[in-house]
């Protein structure tokens, strides 16, 4: 089965199960996705798997007036994937002192690497020049847990 960032078109019938799944659980009213809001979680990268998104469907219904609208969405989702970069775009440019600039560089780029390999971390490792040791040392440098990345749907 491939991974959930490549089923988009799955989202809503999966978040209508998580709504009525979470609500029974938790004793709650269940509460309608807005359109804009299905379009919005179906733009973000999914690095995680299934449970990543039962986990921010919980989190909206916790946090949900009436309806779960867009702005909810993008509050619950991390911001390091929130949206899909369009093809060939390069990372964007930071502002600040050099090492701040140079971070967000490589922070983007092992994210790119580690989604072009499906987050196999030898690959990744093997594609960046560096021992896996090395990855993992770099990646909790840059703020990136490739626990919850390696995760698959």
């Amino acid at each position: 089965m491939p991974p959930l960032r490549q089923r988009a078109e799955d989202l809503p019938a999966l978040v209508e199960y998580f709504v009525s799944q979470v609500s029974a659980q938790n004793g709650w009213k269940p509460v309608p996705f807005a359109h804009e809001a299905i379009e919005a979680l179906q733009q973000y990268a999914w690095p995680g798997n299934i449970r990543e998104l039962r986990n921010v469907v919980e989190r909206l219904l916790l946090l949900a007036g009436a309806v779960v609208d867009a702005e909810a969405v993008q509050l619950a989702l991390p911001a390091a994937h929130s949206a899909r970069p369009p093809a060939g775009v390069s990372a964007p440019d930071a502002s600040g002192p050099l090492s701040e600039r140079v971070s967000a560089f490589e922070r983007a780029e092992v994210l790119r690497e580690l989604e072009r390999h499906n987050r196999h971390i030898t690959q990744t490792a093997k594609a960046l020049g560096l021992e896996r040791s090395h990855l993992y040392k770099k990646c909790q440098q840059l703020g990136i847990d490739l626990k919850n990345l390696d995760e698959r749907a």
